[in-house]
């Protein structure tokens, strides 16, 4: 427990911080209040949630059927411009606790609201290739992680999977182009620490999904459990996918009764 007095002091230079460089709200740049992190309250309010996690089988999980072994499948909120800044703060501007509050903050809803995280063993973060992490200084996944971590107490597992390829942004790409640019750019080389568990694949934003696929499709192959032509229905690993953000077409929110059907809406 922190001493009250030091507790007293670190408030007091937080205040004097405050001043000389006021904290500003990653989304819409007001200057924060002392009980404010990140985020002002309306912002965090207005955060355009997916409620993924309440659904029995959300419209992101339906889209890895037949492809990969998987549990559930959800993201915190549909990103579009008014958020694009906070996720940029996460991932480029060399502000690594950005990514590990959001993931503390995913995880507190996410836990109070469902049972989303029942049964899962490992957090595996999507890796970065080490080119890209060397130069940014971190990978935005980890510490997404992290967050999760500190709020479920489900340990992290960084070793047991690589980037090998480089690849370029995915950002201006056809679905047909995201998959084939990111084909084999994983390789699993600890199959033994994933053999039988749970796994909970983290990522920054998720669209198609391919960035996931791929990487559960390399520690499958790794386990000798990969099946090119559908679900491997004895595959002794399986997946949950949680990501902070998905962009898609479909921003409408899940409960607890959406039907899945994706074409429904």
């Amino acid at each position: 427990m922190t001493h009250p007095l030091l507790h007293q002091l670190r408030r007091q230079l937080d205040a004097v911080l405050d001043l000389i460089s006021p904290r500003c709200c990653a989304v819409c740049g007001r200057v924060l209040s002392e009980h404010e992190r990140l985020l002002c309250l309306k912002c965090y309010m207005d955060l355009p949630r997916t409620g993924y996690h309440k659904a029995p089988h959300s419209f992101l999980e339906t889209d890895y059927w037949a492809r990969i072994p998987v549990g559930r499948a959800a993201a915190f909120f549909f990103y579009n411009e008014q958020n694009r800044q906070l996720l940029f703060s996460a991932k480029y501007h060399a502000k690594p606790g950005t990514g590990e509050y959001l993931g503390r903050l995913m995880a507190q809803e996410i836990s109070n609201e469902s049972d989303f995280f029942n049964d899962i063993d490992l957090i595996v973060p999507i890796p970065l290739h080490r080119r890209r992490q060397k130069w940014r200084g971190y990978n935005q996944s980890d510490y997404i992680a992290l967050g999760i971590h500190y709020v479920t107490g489900i340990p992290i597992c960084r070793q047991a999977v690589v980037r090998t390829v480089d690849t370029e942004s995915q950002t201006a790409l056809t679905h047909a182009e995201r998959e084939q640019n990111v084909k084999d750019i994983f390789r699993c080389t600890r199959p033994d620490l994933l053999r039988g568990r749970h796994l909970l694949l983290v990522d920054d934003v998720v669209t198609t999904g391919a960035t996931t696929r791929s990487c559960a499709q390399a520690i499958l192959q790794a386990l000798g459990e990969y099946d090119p032509d559908g679900i491997n229905i004895t595959a002794s690993v399986r997946f949950s996918i949680l990501a902070l953000a998905i962009a898609s077409k479909d921003t409408m929110p899940m409960t607890a009764d959406t039907p899945y059907r994706k074409d429904l809406y």
